[in-house]
């Protein structure tokens, strides 16, 4: 093996720094490009160099001597699984290789492989062994199909031994561009991913199936620079100065004014939450409009608040910012207010009820709607309705979705998720790339329209107050899980925490 062939940059990825993801069509072009520029044996070369990078890493986890059963798939990522067997093998690790499909179909950068790993004298199992490490090695970035009946069983296998499991540059059966489990997917304790990293790795299911997630770009960094990033992942320093720091001579009005408008009948819930959330994220001041039957739950739990039930287009004229949606309801009060909102030139902000009124105009109207100085705040289901598709159709490429509905209704795009997706006025996306079960309770929705909305009344552009916004729901919802023992909470829980969460 030539002696370049195991020089590798490892380092592990850091979801709370800004990573750079690329969808894996964009990895497998640049990786042809250095195949093409590394010459006849550059298809090789660089699996060697994904080897020694699997290699180093296992040796740092799972120090010598281990036992270990590789899974090799009939593709490139069962090449570089070949290859790593005979590496280890040498390096006095008991290894043997268990193959998965047809391998008579090898291609020729992997029979090489699978040439080395038979002249290393890598020993072949037909069932399944005992081992004390799995090495997931079936399928790499090109799986864009649901596994077939067997593979699917396999992986199951896999994920049920109570082994861990080192995942070669993703974990089989996860789309690399979605993170969607295709309709499983191994549950890896560690994952290498090669080139670069992609955005399916920090999102959807993927945020579950890669454990400690770490790169080697196999000595492309350089060239990786010339292609275009499909997202960037949040980090904390993109967040950390994004709010204004207060002058000792101000008042409330230097701090904008929210109008939530929503809560019909029987719905005053979600508006009550909204308007609580933007008084405790710094709002100057904080208006709701709503049914007259529930100002007096509002000035109970927040009396701040002011309340009213007459004469809209009073407090829209005093508004600095209007967030319309949460309760809002589909009778003809929610549309008349809808009809209000959408007339007046200021900065608004629609979530739940007020994206369904979008999602039910003829395309002609929607059209006519488009603006920039609005923020969109969709759940999958709410997307698919303004996009008329499916909410499969969203989650399976949710940076296709996102991109179609800024281009669609202009302004910024907040698409709600585990790994939830901004795209900006230019059309550029960013990541957060975590999620938390907290947040998976009815009103999460509703305090984050309330948190966006208060960062827009302080002067936050529309992007930089979805970004500190959905970083600091998450923040919150954390914090205060980690100080309980259960692992859920209700929304108002997430309320009083944000205050702390702006403050640290």
């Amino acid at each position: 093996m030539p002696s370049n062939a195991t020089t590798t940059e490892l380092y592990p990825v850091d979801s709370r720094q800004q990573q750079s993801l690329y969808l894996a069509e964009t990895v497998r072009q640049l990786e042809q490009q250095a195949i093409t520029k590394l010459g006849s044996d550059g298809g090789f070369l660089l699996m060697q160099r994904a080897a020694g990078a699997l290699l180093q890493l296992l040796q740092q986890h799972w120090p010598a001597p281990c036992n270990i059963l590789v899974y090799a798939g009939n593709g490139n990522n069962g090449g570089d699984g070949y290859l790593l067997a005979a590496l280890a093998r040498a390096c006095g690790y008991e290894v043997r290789l268990y193959q998965h499909g047809d391998h008579a179909k090898l291609g020729k950068t992997a029979q090489l492989a699978a040439a080395a790993a038979a002249k290393a004298g890598v020993p072949l199992v037909a069932e399944f062994a005992e081992a004390e490490l799995l090495i997931d090695a079936l399928f790499g970035i090109g799986l864009n199909r649901p596994l077939d009946q067997t593979t699917a069983e396999l992986i199951r296998h896999i994920n049920q031994s109570g082994k861990p499991v080192l995942a070669v540059d993703i974990p089989s059966g996860l789309s690399a561009d979605s993170g969607v489990a295709m309709p499983v997917a191994v549950k890896a304790s560690c994952t290498l991913s090669f080139i670069g990293l992609k955005a399916g790795l920090l999102m959807q299911d993927g945020l579950d199936h890669c454990g400690q997630l770490w790169l080697s770009s196999l000595q492309l960094a350089g060239e990786l620079a010339g292609f275009a990033a499909a997202c960037h992942s949040l980090a904390a320093s993109d967040v950390g100065g994004l709010l204004p720091v207060r002058r000792a001579n101000c008042h409330k009005g230097h701090f904008g004014h929210v109008l939530v408008i929503g809560g019909d009948h029987g719905f005053g819930g979600a508006a009550i939450m909204t308007a609580q959330a933007a008084v405790n994220c710094g709002a100057g001041l904080v208006s709701l409009y709503s049914r007259s039957e529930h100002a007096s739950a509002m000035l109970s739990r927040q009396p701040e608040v002011m309340v009213s039930s007459n004469d809209c287009c009073h407090l829209l004229q005093k508004a600095s910012v209007i967030a319309i949606g949460p309760g809002l309801g589909k009778a003809s009060w929610g549309q008349a207010l809808m009809a209000q909102a959408l007339a007046t030139d200021k900065p608004l902000l629609l979530d739940a009820d007020a994206l369904n009124f979008i999602a039910s105009l003829p395309d002609r109207q929607q059209a006519s709607l488009k603006r920039q100085n609005w923020v969109l705040t969709p759940h999958p289901g709410e997307a698919a309705r303004l996009l008329n598709c499916s909410n499969n159709d969203i989650q399976q490429n949710r940076l296709a979705a996102i991109a179609q509905l800024q281009q669609r209704f202009g302004g910024v795009i907040l698409l709600k998720g585990a790994g939830t997706l901004i795209c900006d006025q230019q059309g550029e996306v960013s990541l957060l790339a975590a999620a938390h079960p907290a947040l998976a309770s009815g009103g999460m929705g509703d305090v984050l329209t309330g948190i966006i909305a208060a960062l827009l009344a302080q002067g936050l552009s529309g992007r930089d107050a979805c970004q500190l916004g959905a970083w600091l729901h998450l923040d919150a919802a954390a914090g205060f899980v980690r100080q309980q023992q259960q692992p859920w909470l209700v929304a108002t829980d997430l309320i009083p925490q944000l205050k702390l969460q702006l403050i640290n």
